[in-house]
């Protein structure tokens, strides 16, 4: 389904229930209801192009609309009362998730998406993540990482079904925690850079693209790696920079081998330029699944560099390091730079072939489908 004409549907057809909610999305009768806890601001506002959960909620909301459902979304984190009791399925994320295990009727299914890691691992990783920085700088910075200090408790332990968007290391840590039905739901590309040729040139140009809270993304690792390879060019692209951050690696940003942008669109012409201008994407990342700053890169063709806890399974072209360090991810850059041309660019196709198929807005609803089918009994 086209993505413009679908949003124009359903500002025709969505009945608004106030703040925080969107009752019957798809304005029509259906005999069964769910209760989304997710984000509204993709069912607003046309797409602004720099995060994938703009297809991410498009992708669920339609699912469950062609499942006979109909559609209630509710923001994850909005202080709405809910009568959780009146649906015959709950899904999603946050504060209104958790909220549902309050209700009396505990035999609703409930279904939670992990869009990153298990909580249990999720903290533990991001308070690494400002310790190995302070070791390195002597500068604490606890606002640059996304420590959840509202535990979900009931979400990540007691929902009926789990969808993770993670595979490797980051899933199989979540099984051993979650002790219900757990699944693999792909994230999802954009797809503002499937149209790219492959490369026809290798070079020694990495990406580094993110969103926000930087050294749980480990920023602070990939510029450490880069005042060891001033032979190297490091493309950094962020919605914005912490001051202190920026400030640290100033000779790096103002003189240095790192070229710093800030929120750009993933559908603008400098960034596609960036785009074309690397050969690697790098993601030394704490605590992710499947970030969309390293797969939509990877649509175009580059290489990608990821730590384990980024959840990607296992390839020959997904380049994996276990040692989450500076010494880690900078052995497997030179790993990755001694590689055959014939190599590189047959690696380069099939980044992009993989790219495109899984995690295709079309692939990720098939795959969502299928769980909700088999989960819901359908």
């Amino acid at each position: 389904m086209n993505l413009k004409r679908s949003l124009k549907k359903l500002f025709r057809g969505k009945k608004k229930g106030g703040g925080g909610r969107i009752i019957n999305l798809f304005g029509v009768s259906q005999p069964k209801k769910v209760c989304i806890s997710y984000i509204l601001q993709p069912f607003n506002r046309p797409n602004e192009f720099k995060h994938q959960n703009y297809v991410t909620s498009h992708v669920v909301a339609e699912a469950f609309h062609e499942m006979g459902y109909q559609v209630d979304v509710y923001d994850y984190q909005h202080n709405n009362p809910i009568c959780y009791d009146d649906y015959d399925v709950i899904f999603g994320i946050g504060d209104n998730f958790e909220k549902s295990f309050y209700s009396a009727n505990r035999a609703i299914p409930r279904i939670h998406l992990i869009t990153g890691v298990h909580e249990a691992l999720h903290n533990t990783n991001a308070l690494r993540s400002i310790r190995d920085f302070y070791d390195l700088t002597k500068i604490w910075l606890p606002e640059e990482t996304n420590i959840t200090t509202v535990n979900h408790y009931y979400a990540m332990h007691e929902a009926d079904v789990a969808l993770i968007m993670a595979e490797g290391y980051v899933f199989e840590h979540c099984k051993n925690v979650f002790k219900e039905k757990l699944f693999v739901l792909n994230n999802n590309i954009l797809g503002v850079f499937a149209e790219f040729e492959l490369k026809k040139e290798r070079n020694t140009n990495f990406l580094f693209l993110s969103g926000g809270k930087q050294l749980t993304k480990g920023l602070h690792i990939l510029l450490e790696v880069a005042r060891l390879n001033p032979h190297l060019n490091f493309y950094v692209v962020v919605p914005r920079l912490n001051p202190v951050l920026e400030d640290h690696y100033k000779d790096l940003f103002v003189a240095g081998n790192v070229f710093l942008f800030k929120d750009l669109r993933m559908d603008s012409k400098e960034m596609k330029q960036i785009v074309e201008s690397c050969s690697y994407v790098v993601a030394p990342s704490y605590v992710d699944g499947m970030p969309g700053g390293t797969i939509e890169p990877m649509s175009a063709g580059l290489i990608p560099i990821v730590s384990k806890y980024c959840g990607f399974g296992k390839a020959d072209f997904i380049f994996e390091f276990e040692d989450l360090s500076v010494e880690g991810l900078n052995e497997m850059i030179e790993w990755v730079l001694k590689l055959d041309d014939d190599v590189f660019f047959s690696y380069g196709r099939l980044v992009k072939e993989y790219a495109l198929t899984n995690y295709s807005k079309s692939n990720v609803k098939a795959q969502l489908n299928e769980i909700l089918r088999t989960v819901l009994d359908q």
